[in-house]
């Protein structure tokens, strides 16, 4: 699914401020009254400031919370591309704060999309014609078409849908929700449920939360076209590696990546105790320190592939270099003494994973 972040950020520029400026110009001309010689001094070099028209919308201030609502949803950590694509509305006056999530199912772990709430400022926005440009052109820009009005739980809601996927959006006070995914459904069913939770008045958790959904450790262990996982002898056999450690983990089992007949990597899968890590957020720090830690206490350093982020640390001689990741409620791991060949193992994972 293509997200905010691969969207130029010419696109995500809105019209209210070429419309601001259009008023202003319109406010600001000559009214026909001034003879030449005054024409003539305005035009000096000390001719007066430019006269401005005063302008403003009263926007109520509502929580952000109250719009990260609704059943069966959740809001989880983005993606750092998506932060950085997010932080980019800031540079618009009209724009206050910016609050950007994942948004998941949270019965079954399944990504539905991306939610964004922009707190918007009243005073950087001219009037209410001005404001509803603002919010028709910020949905119509990240849906790739033309706004059109839905009703959704009794509210006037803006569509717009492209090759990208569907944007929906409203505006709460001085809040605007953009929800975007894949697929249209889904889209539309989690902006009902918001809106239904807002009326309720629910309030959202201010802690993102990205839902852990128990897997089958050998569900980790998918075809590979670039790498073969070999099962593990038993240790009467040969000496077994020893699994990195991960508190609160309920299972290990581990594989050798085999590559043109060598022992390359050795990939390990985990299962959670989830009362200790109920959520993505949760399992994080624990994750960095395993890497590290395994790793001979080198520096860990996130990196995004293919939509998810992966935990690296090169380890000094003698310690092997280690990569983490997360699939659904499985953790996988990755060590090897080739910092490249673990990444060309983790990238070939990822996309055999989906």
């Amino acid at each position: 699914m293509t997200t905010l972040a691969d969207l130029p950020r010419r696109r995500r520029r809105t019209v209210a401020g070429l419309l601001a400026a259009v008023m202003l110009l319109a406010g600001c001309g000559d009214d026909g009254a001034s003879s030449d010689g005054e024409a003539a001094e305005d035009r000096g070099p000390n001719a007066a400031p430019p006269q401005t028209l005063a302008g403003g919308v009263a926007l109520p201030s509502v929580d952000p919370l109250r719009l990260l609502v609704g059943d069966g949803l959740a809001y989880g950590q983005p993606l750092p591309s998506q932060q950085t694509a997010a932080d980019a509305y800031l540079e618009d006056p009209e724009v206050a704060s910016v609050v950007s999530r994942r948004l998941y199912d949270r019965r079954n772990g399944r990504l539905l999309g991306e939610a964004l709430v922009l707190a918007l400022d009243g005073k950087e926005i001219f009037d209410a014609s001005v404001l509803d440009a603002f919010v028709a052109a910020a949905v119509a820009a990240q849906g790739g078409g033309t706004a059109t009005t839905a009703t959704i739980a009794g509210r006037p809601v803006l569509r717009s849908s492209g090759s990208a996927g569907t944007v929906m959006g409203y505006l709460e006070g001085d809040q605007l929700m953009l929800v975007r995914g894949s697929d249209d459904t889904d889209v539309g069913v989690a902006v009902e449920r918001q809106l239904q939770a807002m009326a309720a008045g629910a309030v959202g958790d201010p802690e993102p939360f990205t839902p852990l959904v128990g897997r089958p450790i050998d569900a980790a262990f998918v075809p590979v076209p670039t790498v073969t996982f070999q099962p593990i002898p038993p240790p009467e056999e040969e000496p077994a590696p020893t699994p990195p450690s991960l508190p609160g983990a309920t299972g290990v089992q581990g594989r050798y990546g085999v590559v043109a007949g060598e022992r390359r990597t050795t990939a390990w899968a985990y299962t959670l105790d989830p009362s200790t890590y109920p959520s993505a957020e949760k399992l994080e720090p624990a994750l960095a320190q395993l890497v590290s830690a395994h790793a001979g206490g080198a520096p860990v350093e996130p990196a995004e592939v293919l939509g998810r982020v992966v935990l690296s640390a090169d380890g000094p001689e003698g310690s092997p270099s280690v990569r983490a990741f997360r699939q659904e409620g499985l953790v996988l791991v990755v060590e090897g003494l080739v910092p490249a060949q673990l990444d060309a193992v983790v990238t070939a994972w990822l996309t055999a994973l989906g």
